[in-house]
């Protein structure tokens, strides 16, 4: 959650957004216990059960270092990324860490905690002010899909930067091309952790066990159903 809606541009980076460090015990503590079977269970009968547990937590282990890593590599760390090269070229399948190397949930959730360990790590360096500074792009036609090929990645994102107070926006002069500043980037993590959590938690709610993490209702929790 972000700390201040004041639009003064040096509050600190961490300061805006002090959960990050505490992500991964959510995850980790949310999963603790759960069998094999559990974790592995996919439910297609539900709109939010097409991944399972397990799925959940590879991919928000996946996403500060594929946002952080890939989209804004260049920008952020120029020639000297803080991480391997070799977990560019190998560290992940799709939208989710490669399970060739990350099955066992407990490297997950260790590859999980070095992800936002590193997104701690940006956050202070930076304030609202250079965040703001910084900006990417994305080009996403209508009906634009990625793996997997049931997600309409455009319906989504145009869905998603709604909640979203500043940062991304729809270029004016060209309908397919969407911008996206570092303080959206920040903010975009830290809720679709919070939204994949939500779901493990509706896994479990199916398995008869209770939720152990309280979730801030923000962001795309807010805009989300969970049936």
């Amino acid at each position: 959650m972000a700390a201040s809606d004041s639009p003064s541009p040096g509050i600190p980076g961490r300061e805006l957004f002090p959960d990050y460090p505490r992500v991964p015990a959510l995850y980790r503590a949310e999963v603790e216990g759960l069998t094999e079977a559990q974790l592995d269970r996919r439910r297609p009968e539900k709109s939010w059960g097409l991944w399972s547990v397990r799925d959940q937590v590879s991919h928000m282990a996946s996403v500060p270092y594929r946002w952080i890593l890939n989209r804004w590599g260049g920008i952020l760390f120029g020639d000297g990324l803080p991480r391997d090269p070799e977990l560019l070229r190998t560290g992940f399948s799709g939208r989710m860490m490669n399970p060739a190397r990350f099955h066992a949930i407990g490297d997950l959730l260790a590859a999980q905690e070095d992800a936002f360990a590193l997104a701690w790590e940006v956050l202070g360096r930076e304030t609202r002010g250079s965040m703001r500074a910084k900006e990417i792009t994305e080009r996403l036609p209508p009906g634009a899909r990625r793996p997997p090929a049931y997600e309409d990645v455009r319906a989504w994102r145009e869905l998603s930067i709604k909640p979203h107070p500043t940062g991304a926006w729809l270029d004016p002069a060209d309908p397919d091309l969407f911008h996206f500043d570092l303080e959206y980037t920040f903010r975009h993590i830290l809720w679709e952790a919070y939204a994949h959590l939500k779901t493990i938690q509706m896994h479990k709610r199916a398995e008869g066990l209770p939720p152990r993490s309280e979730i801030p209702d923000e962001g795309y929790v807010r805009i989300l159903t969970w049936e």
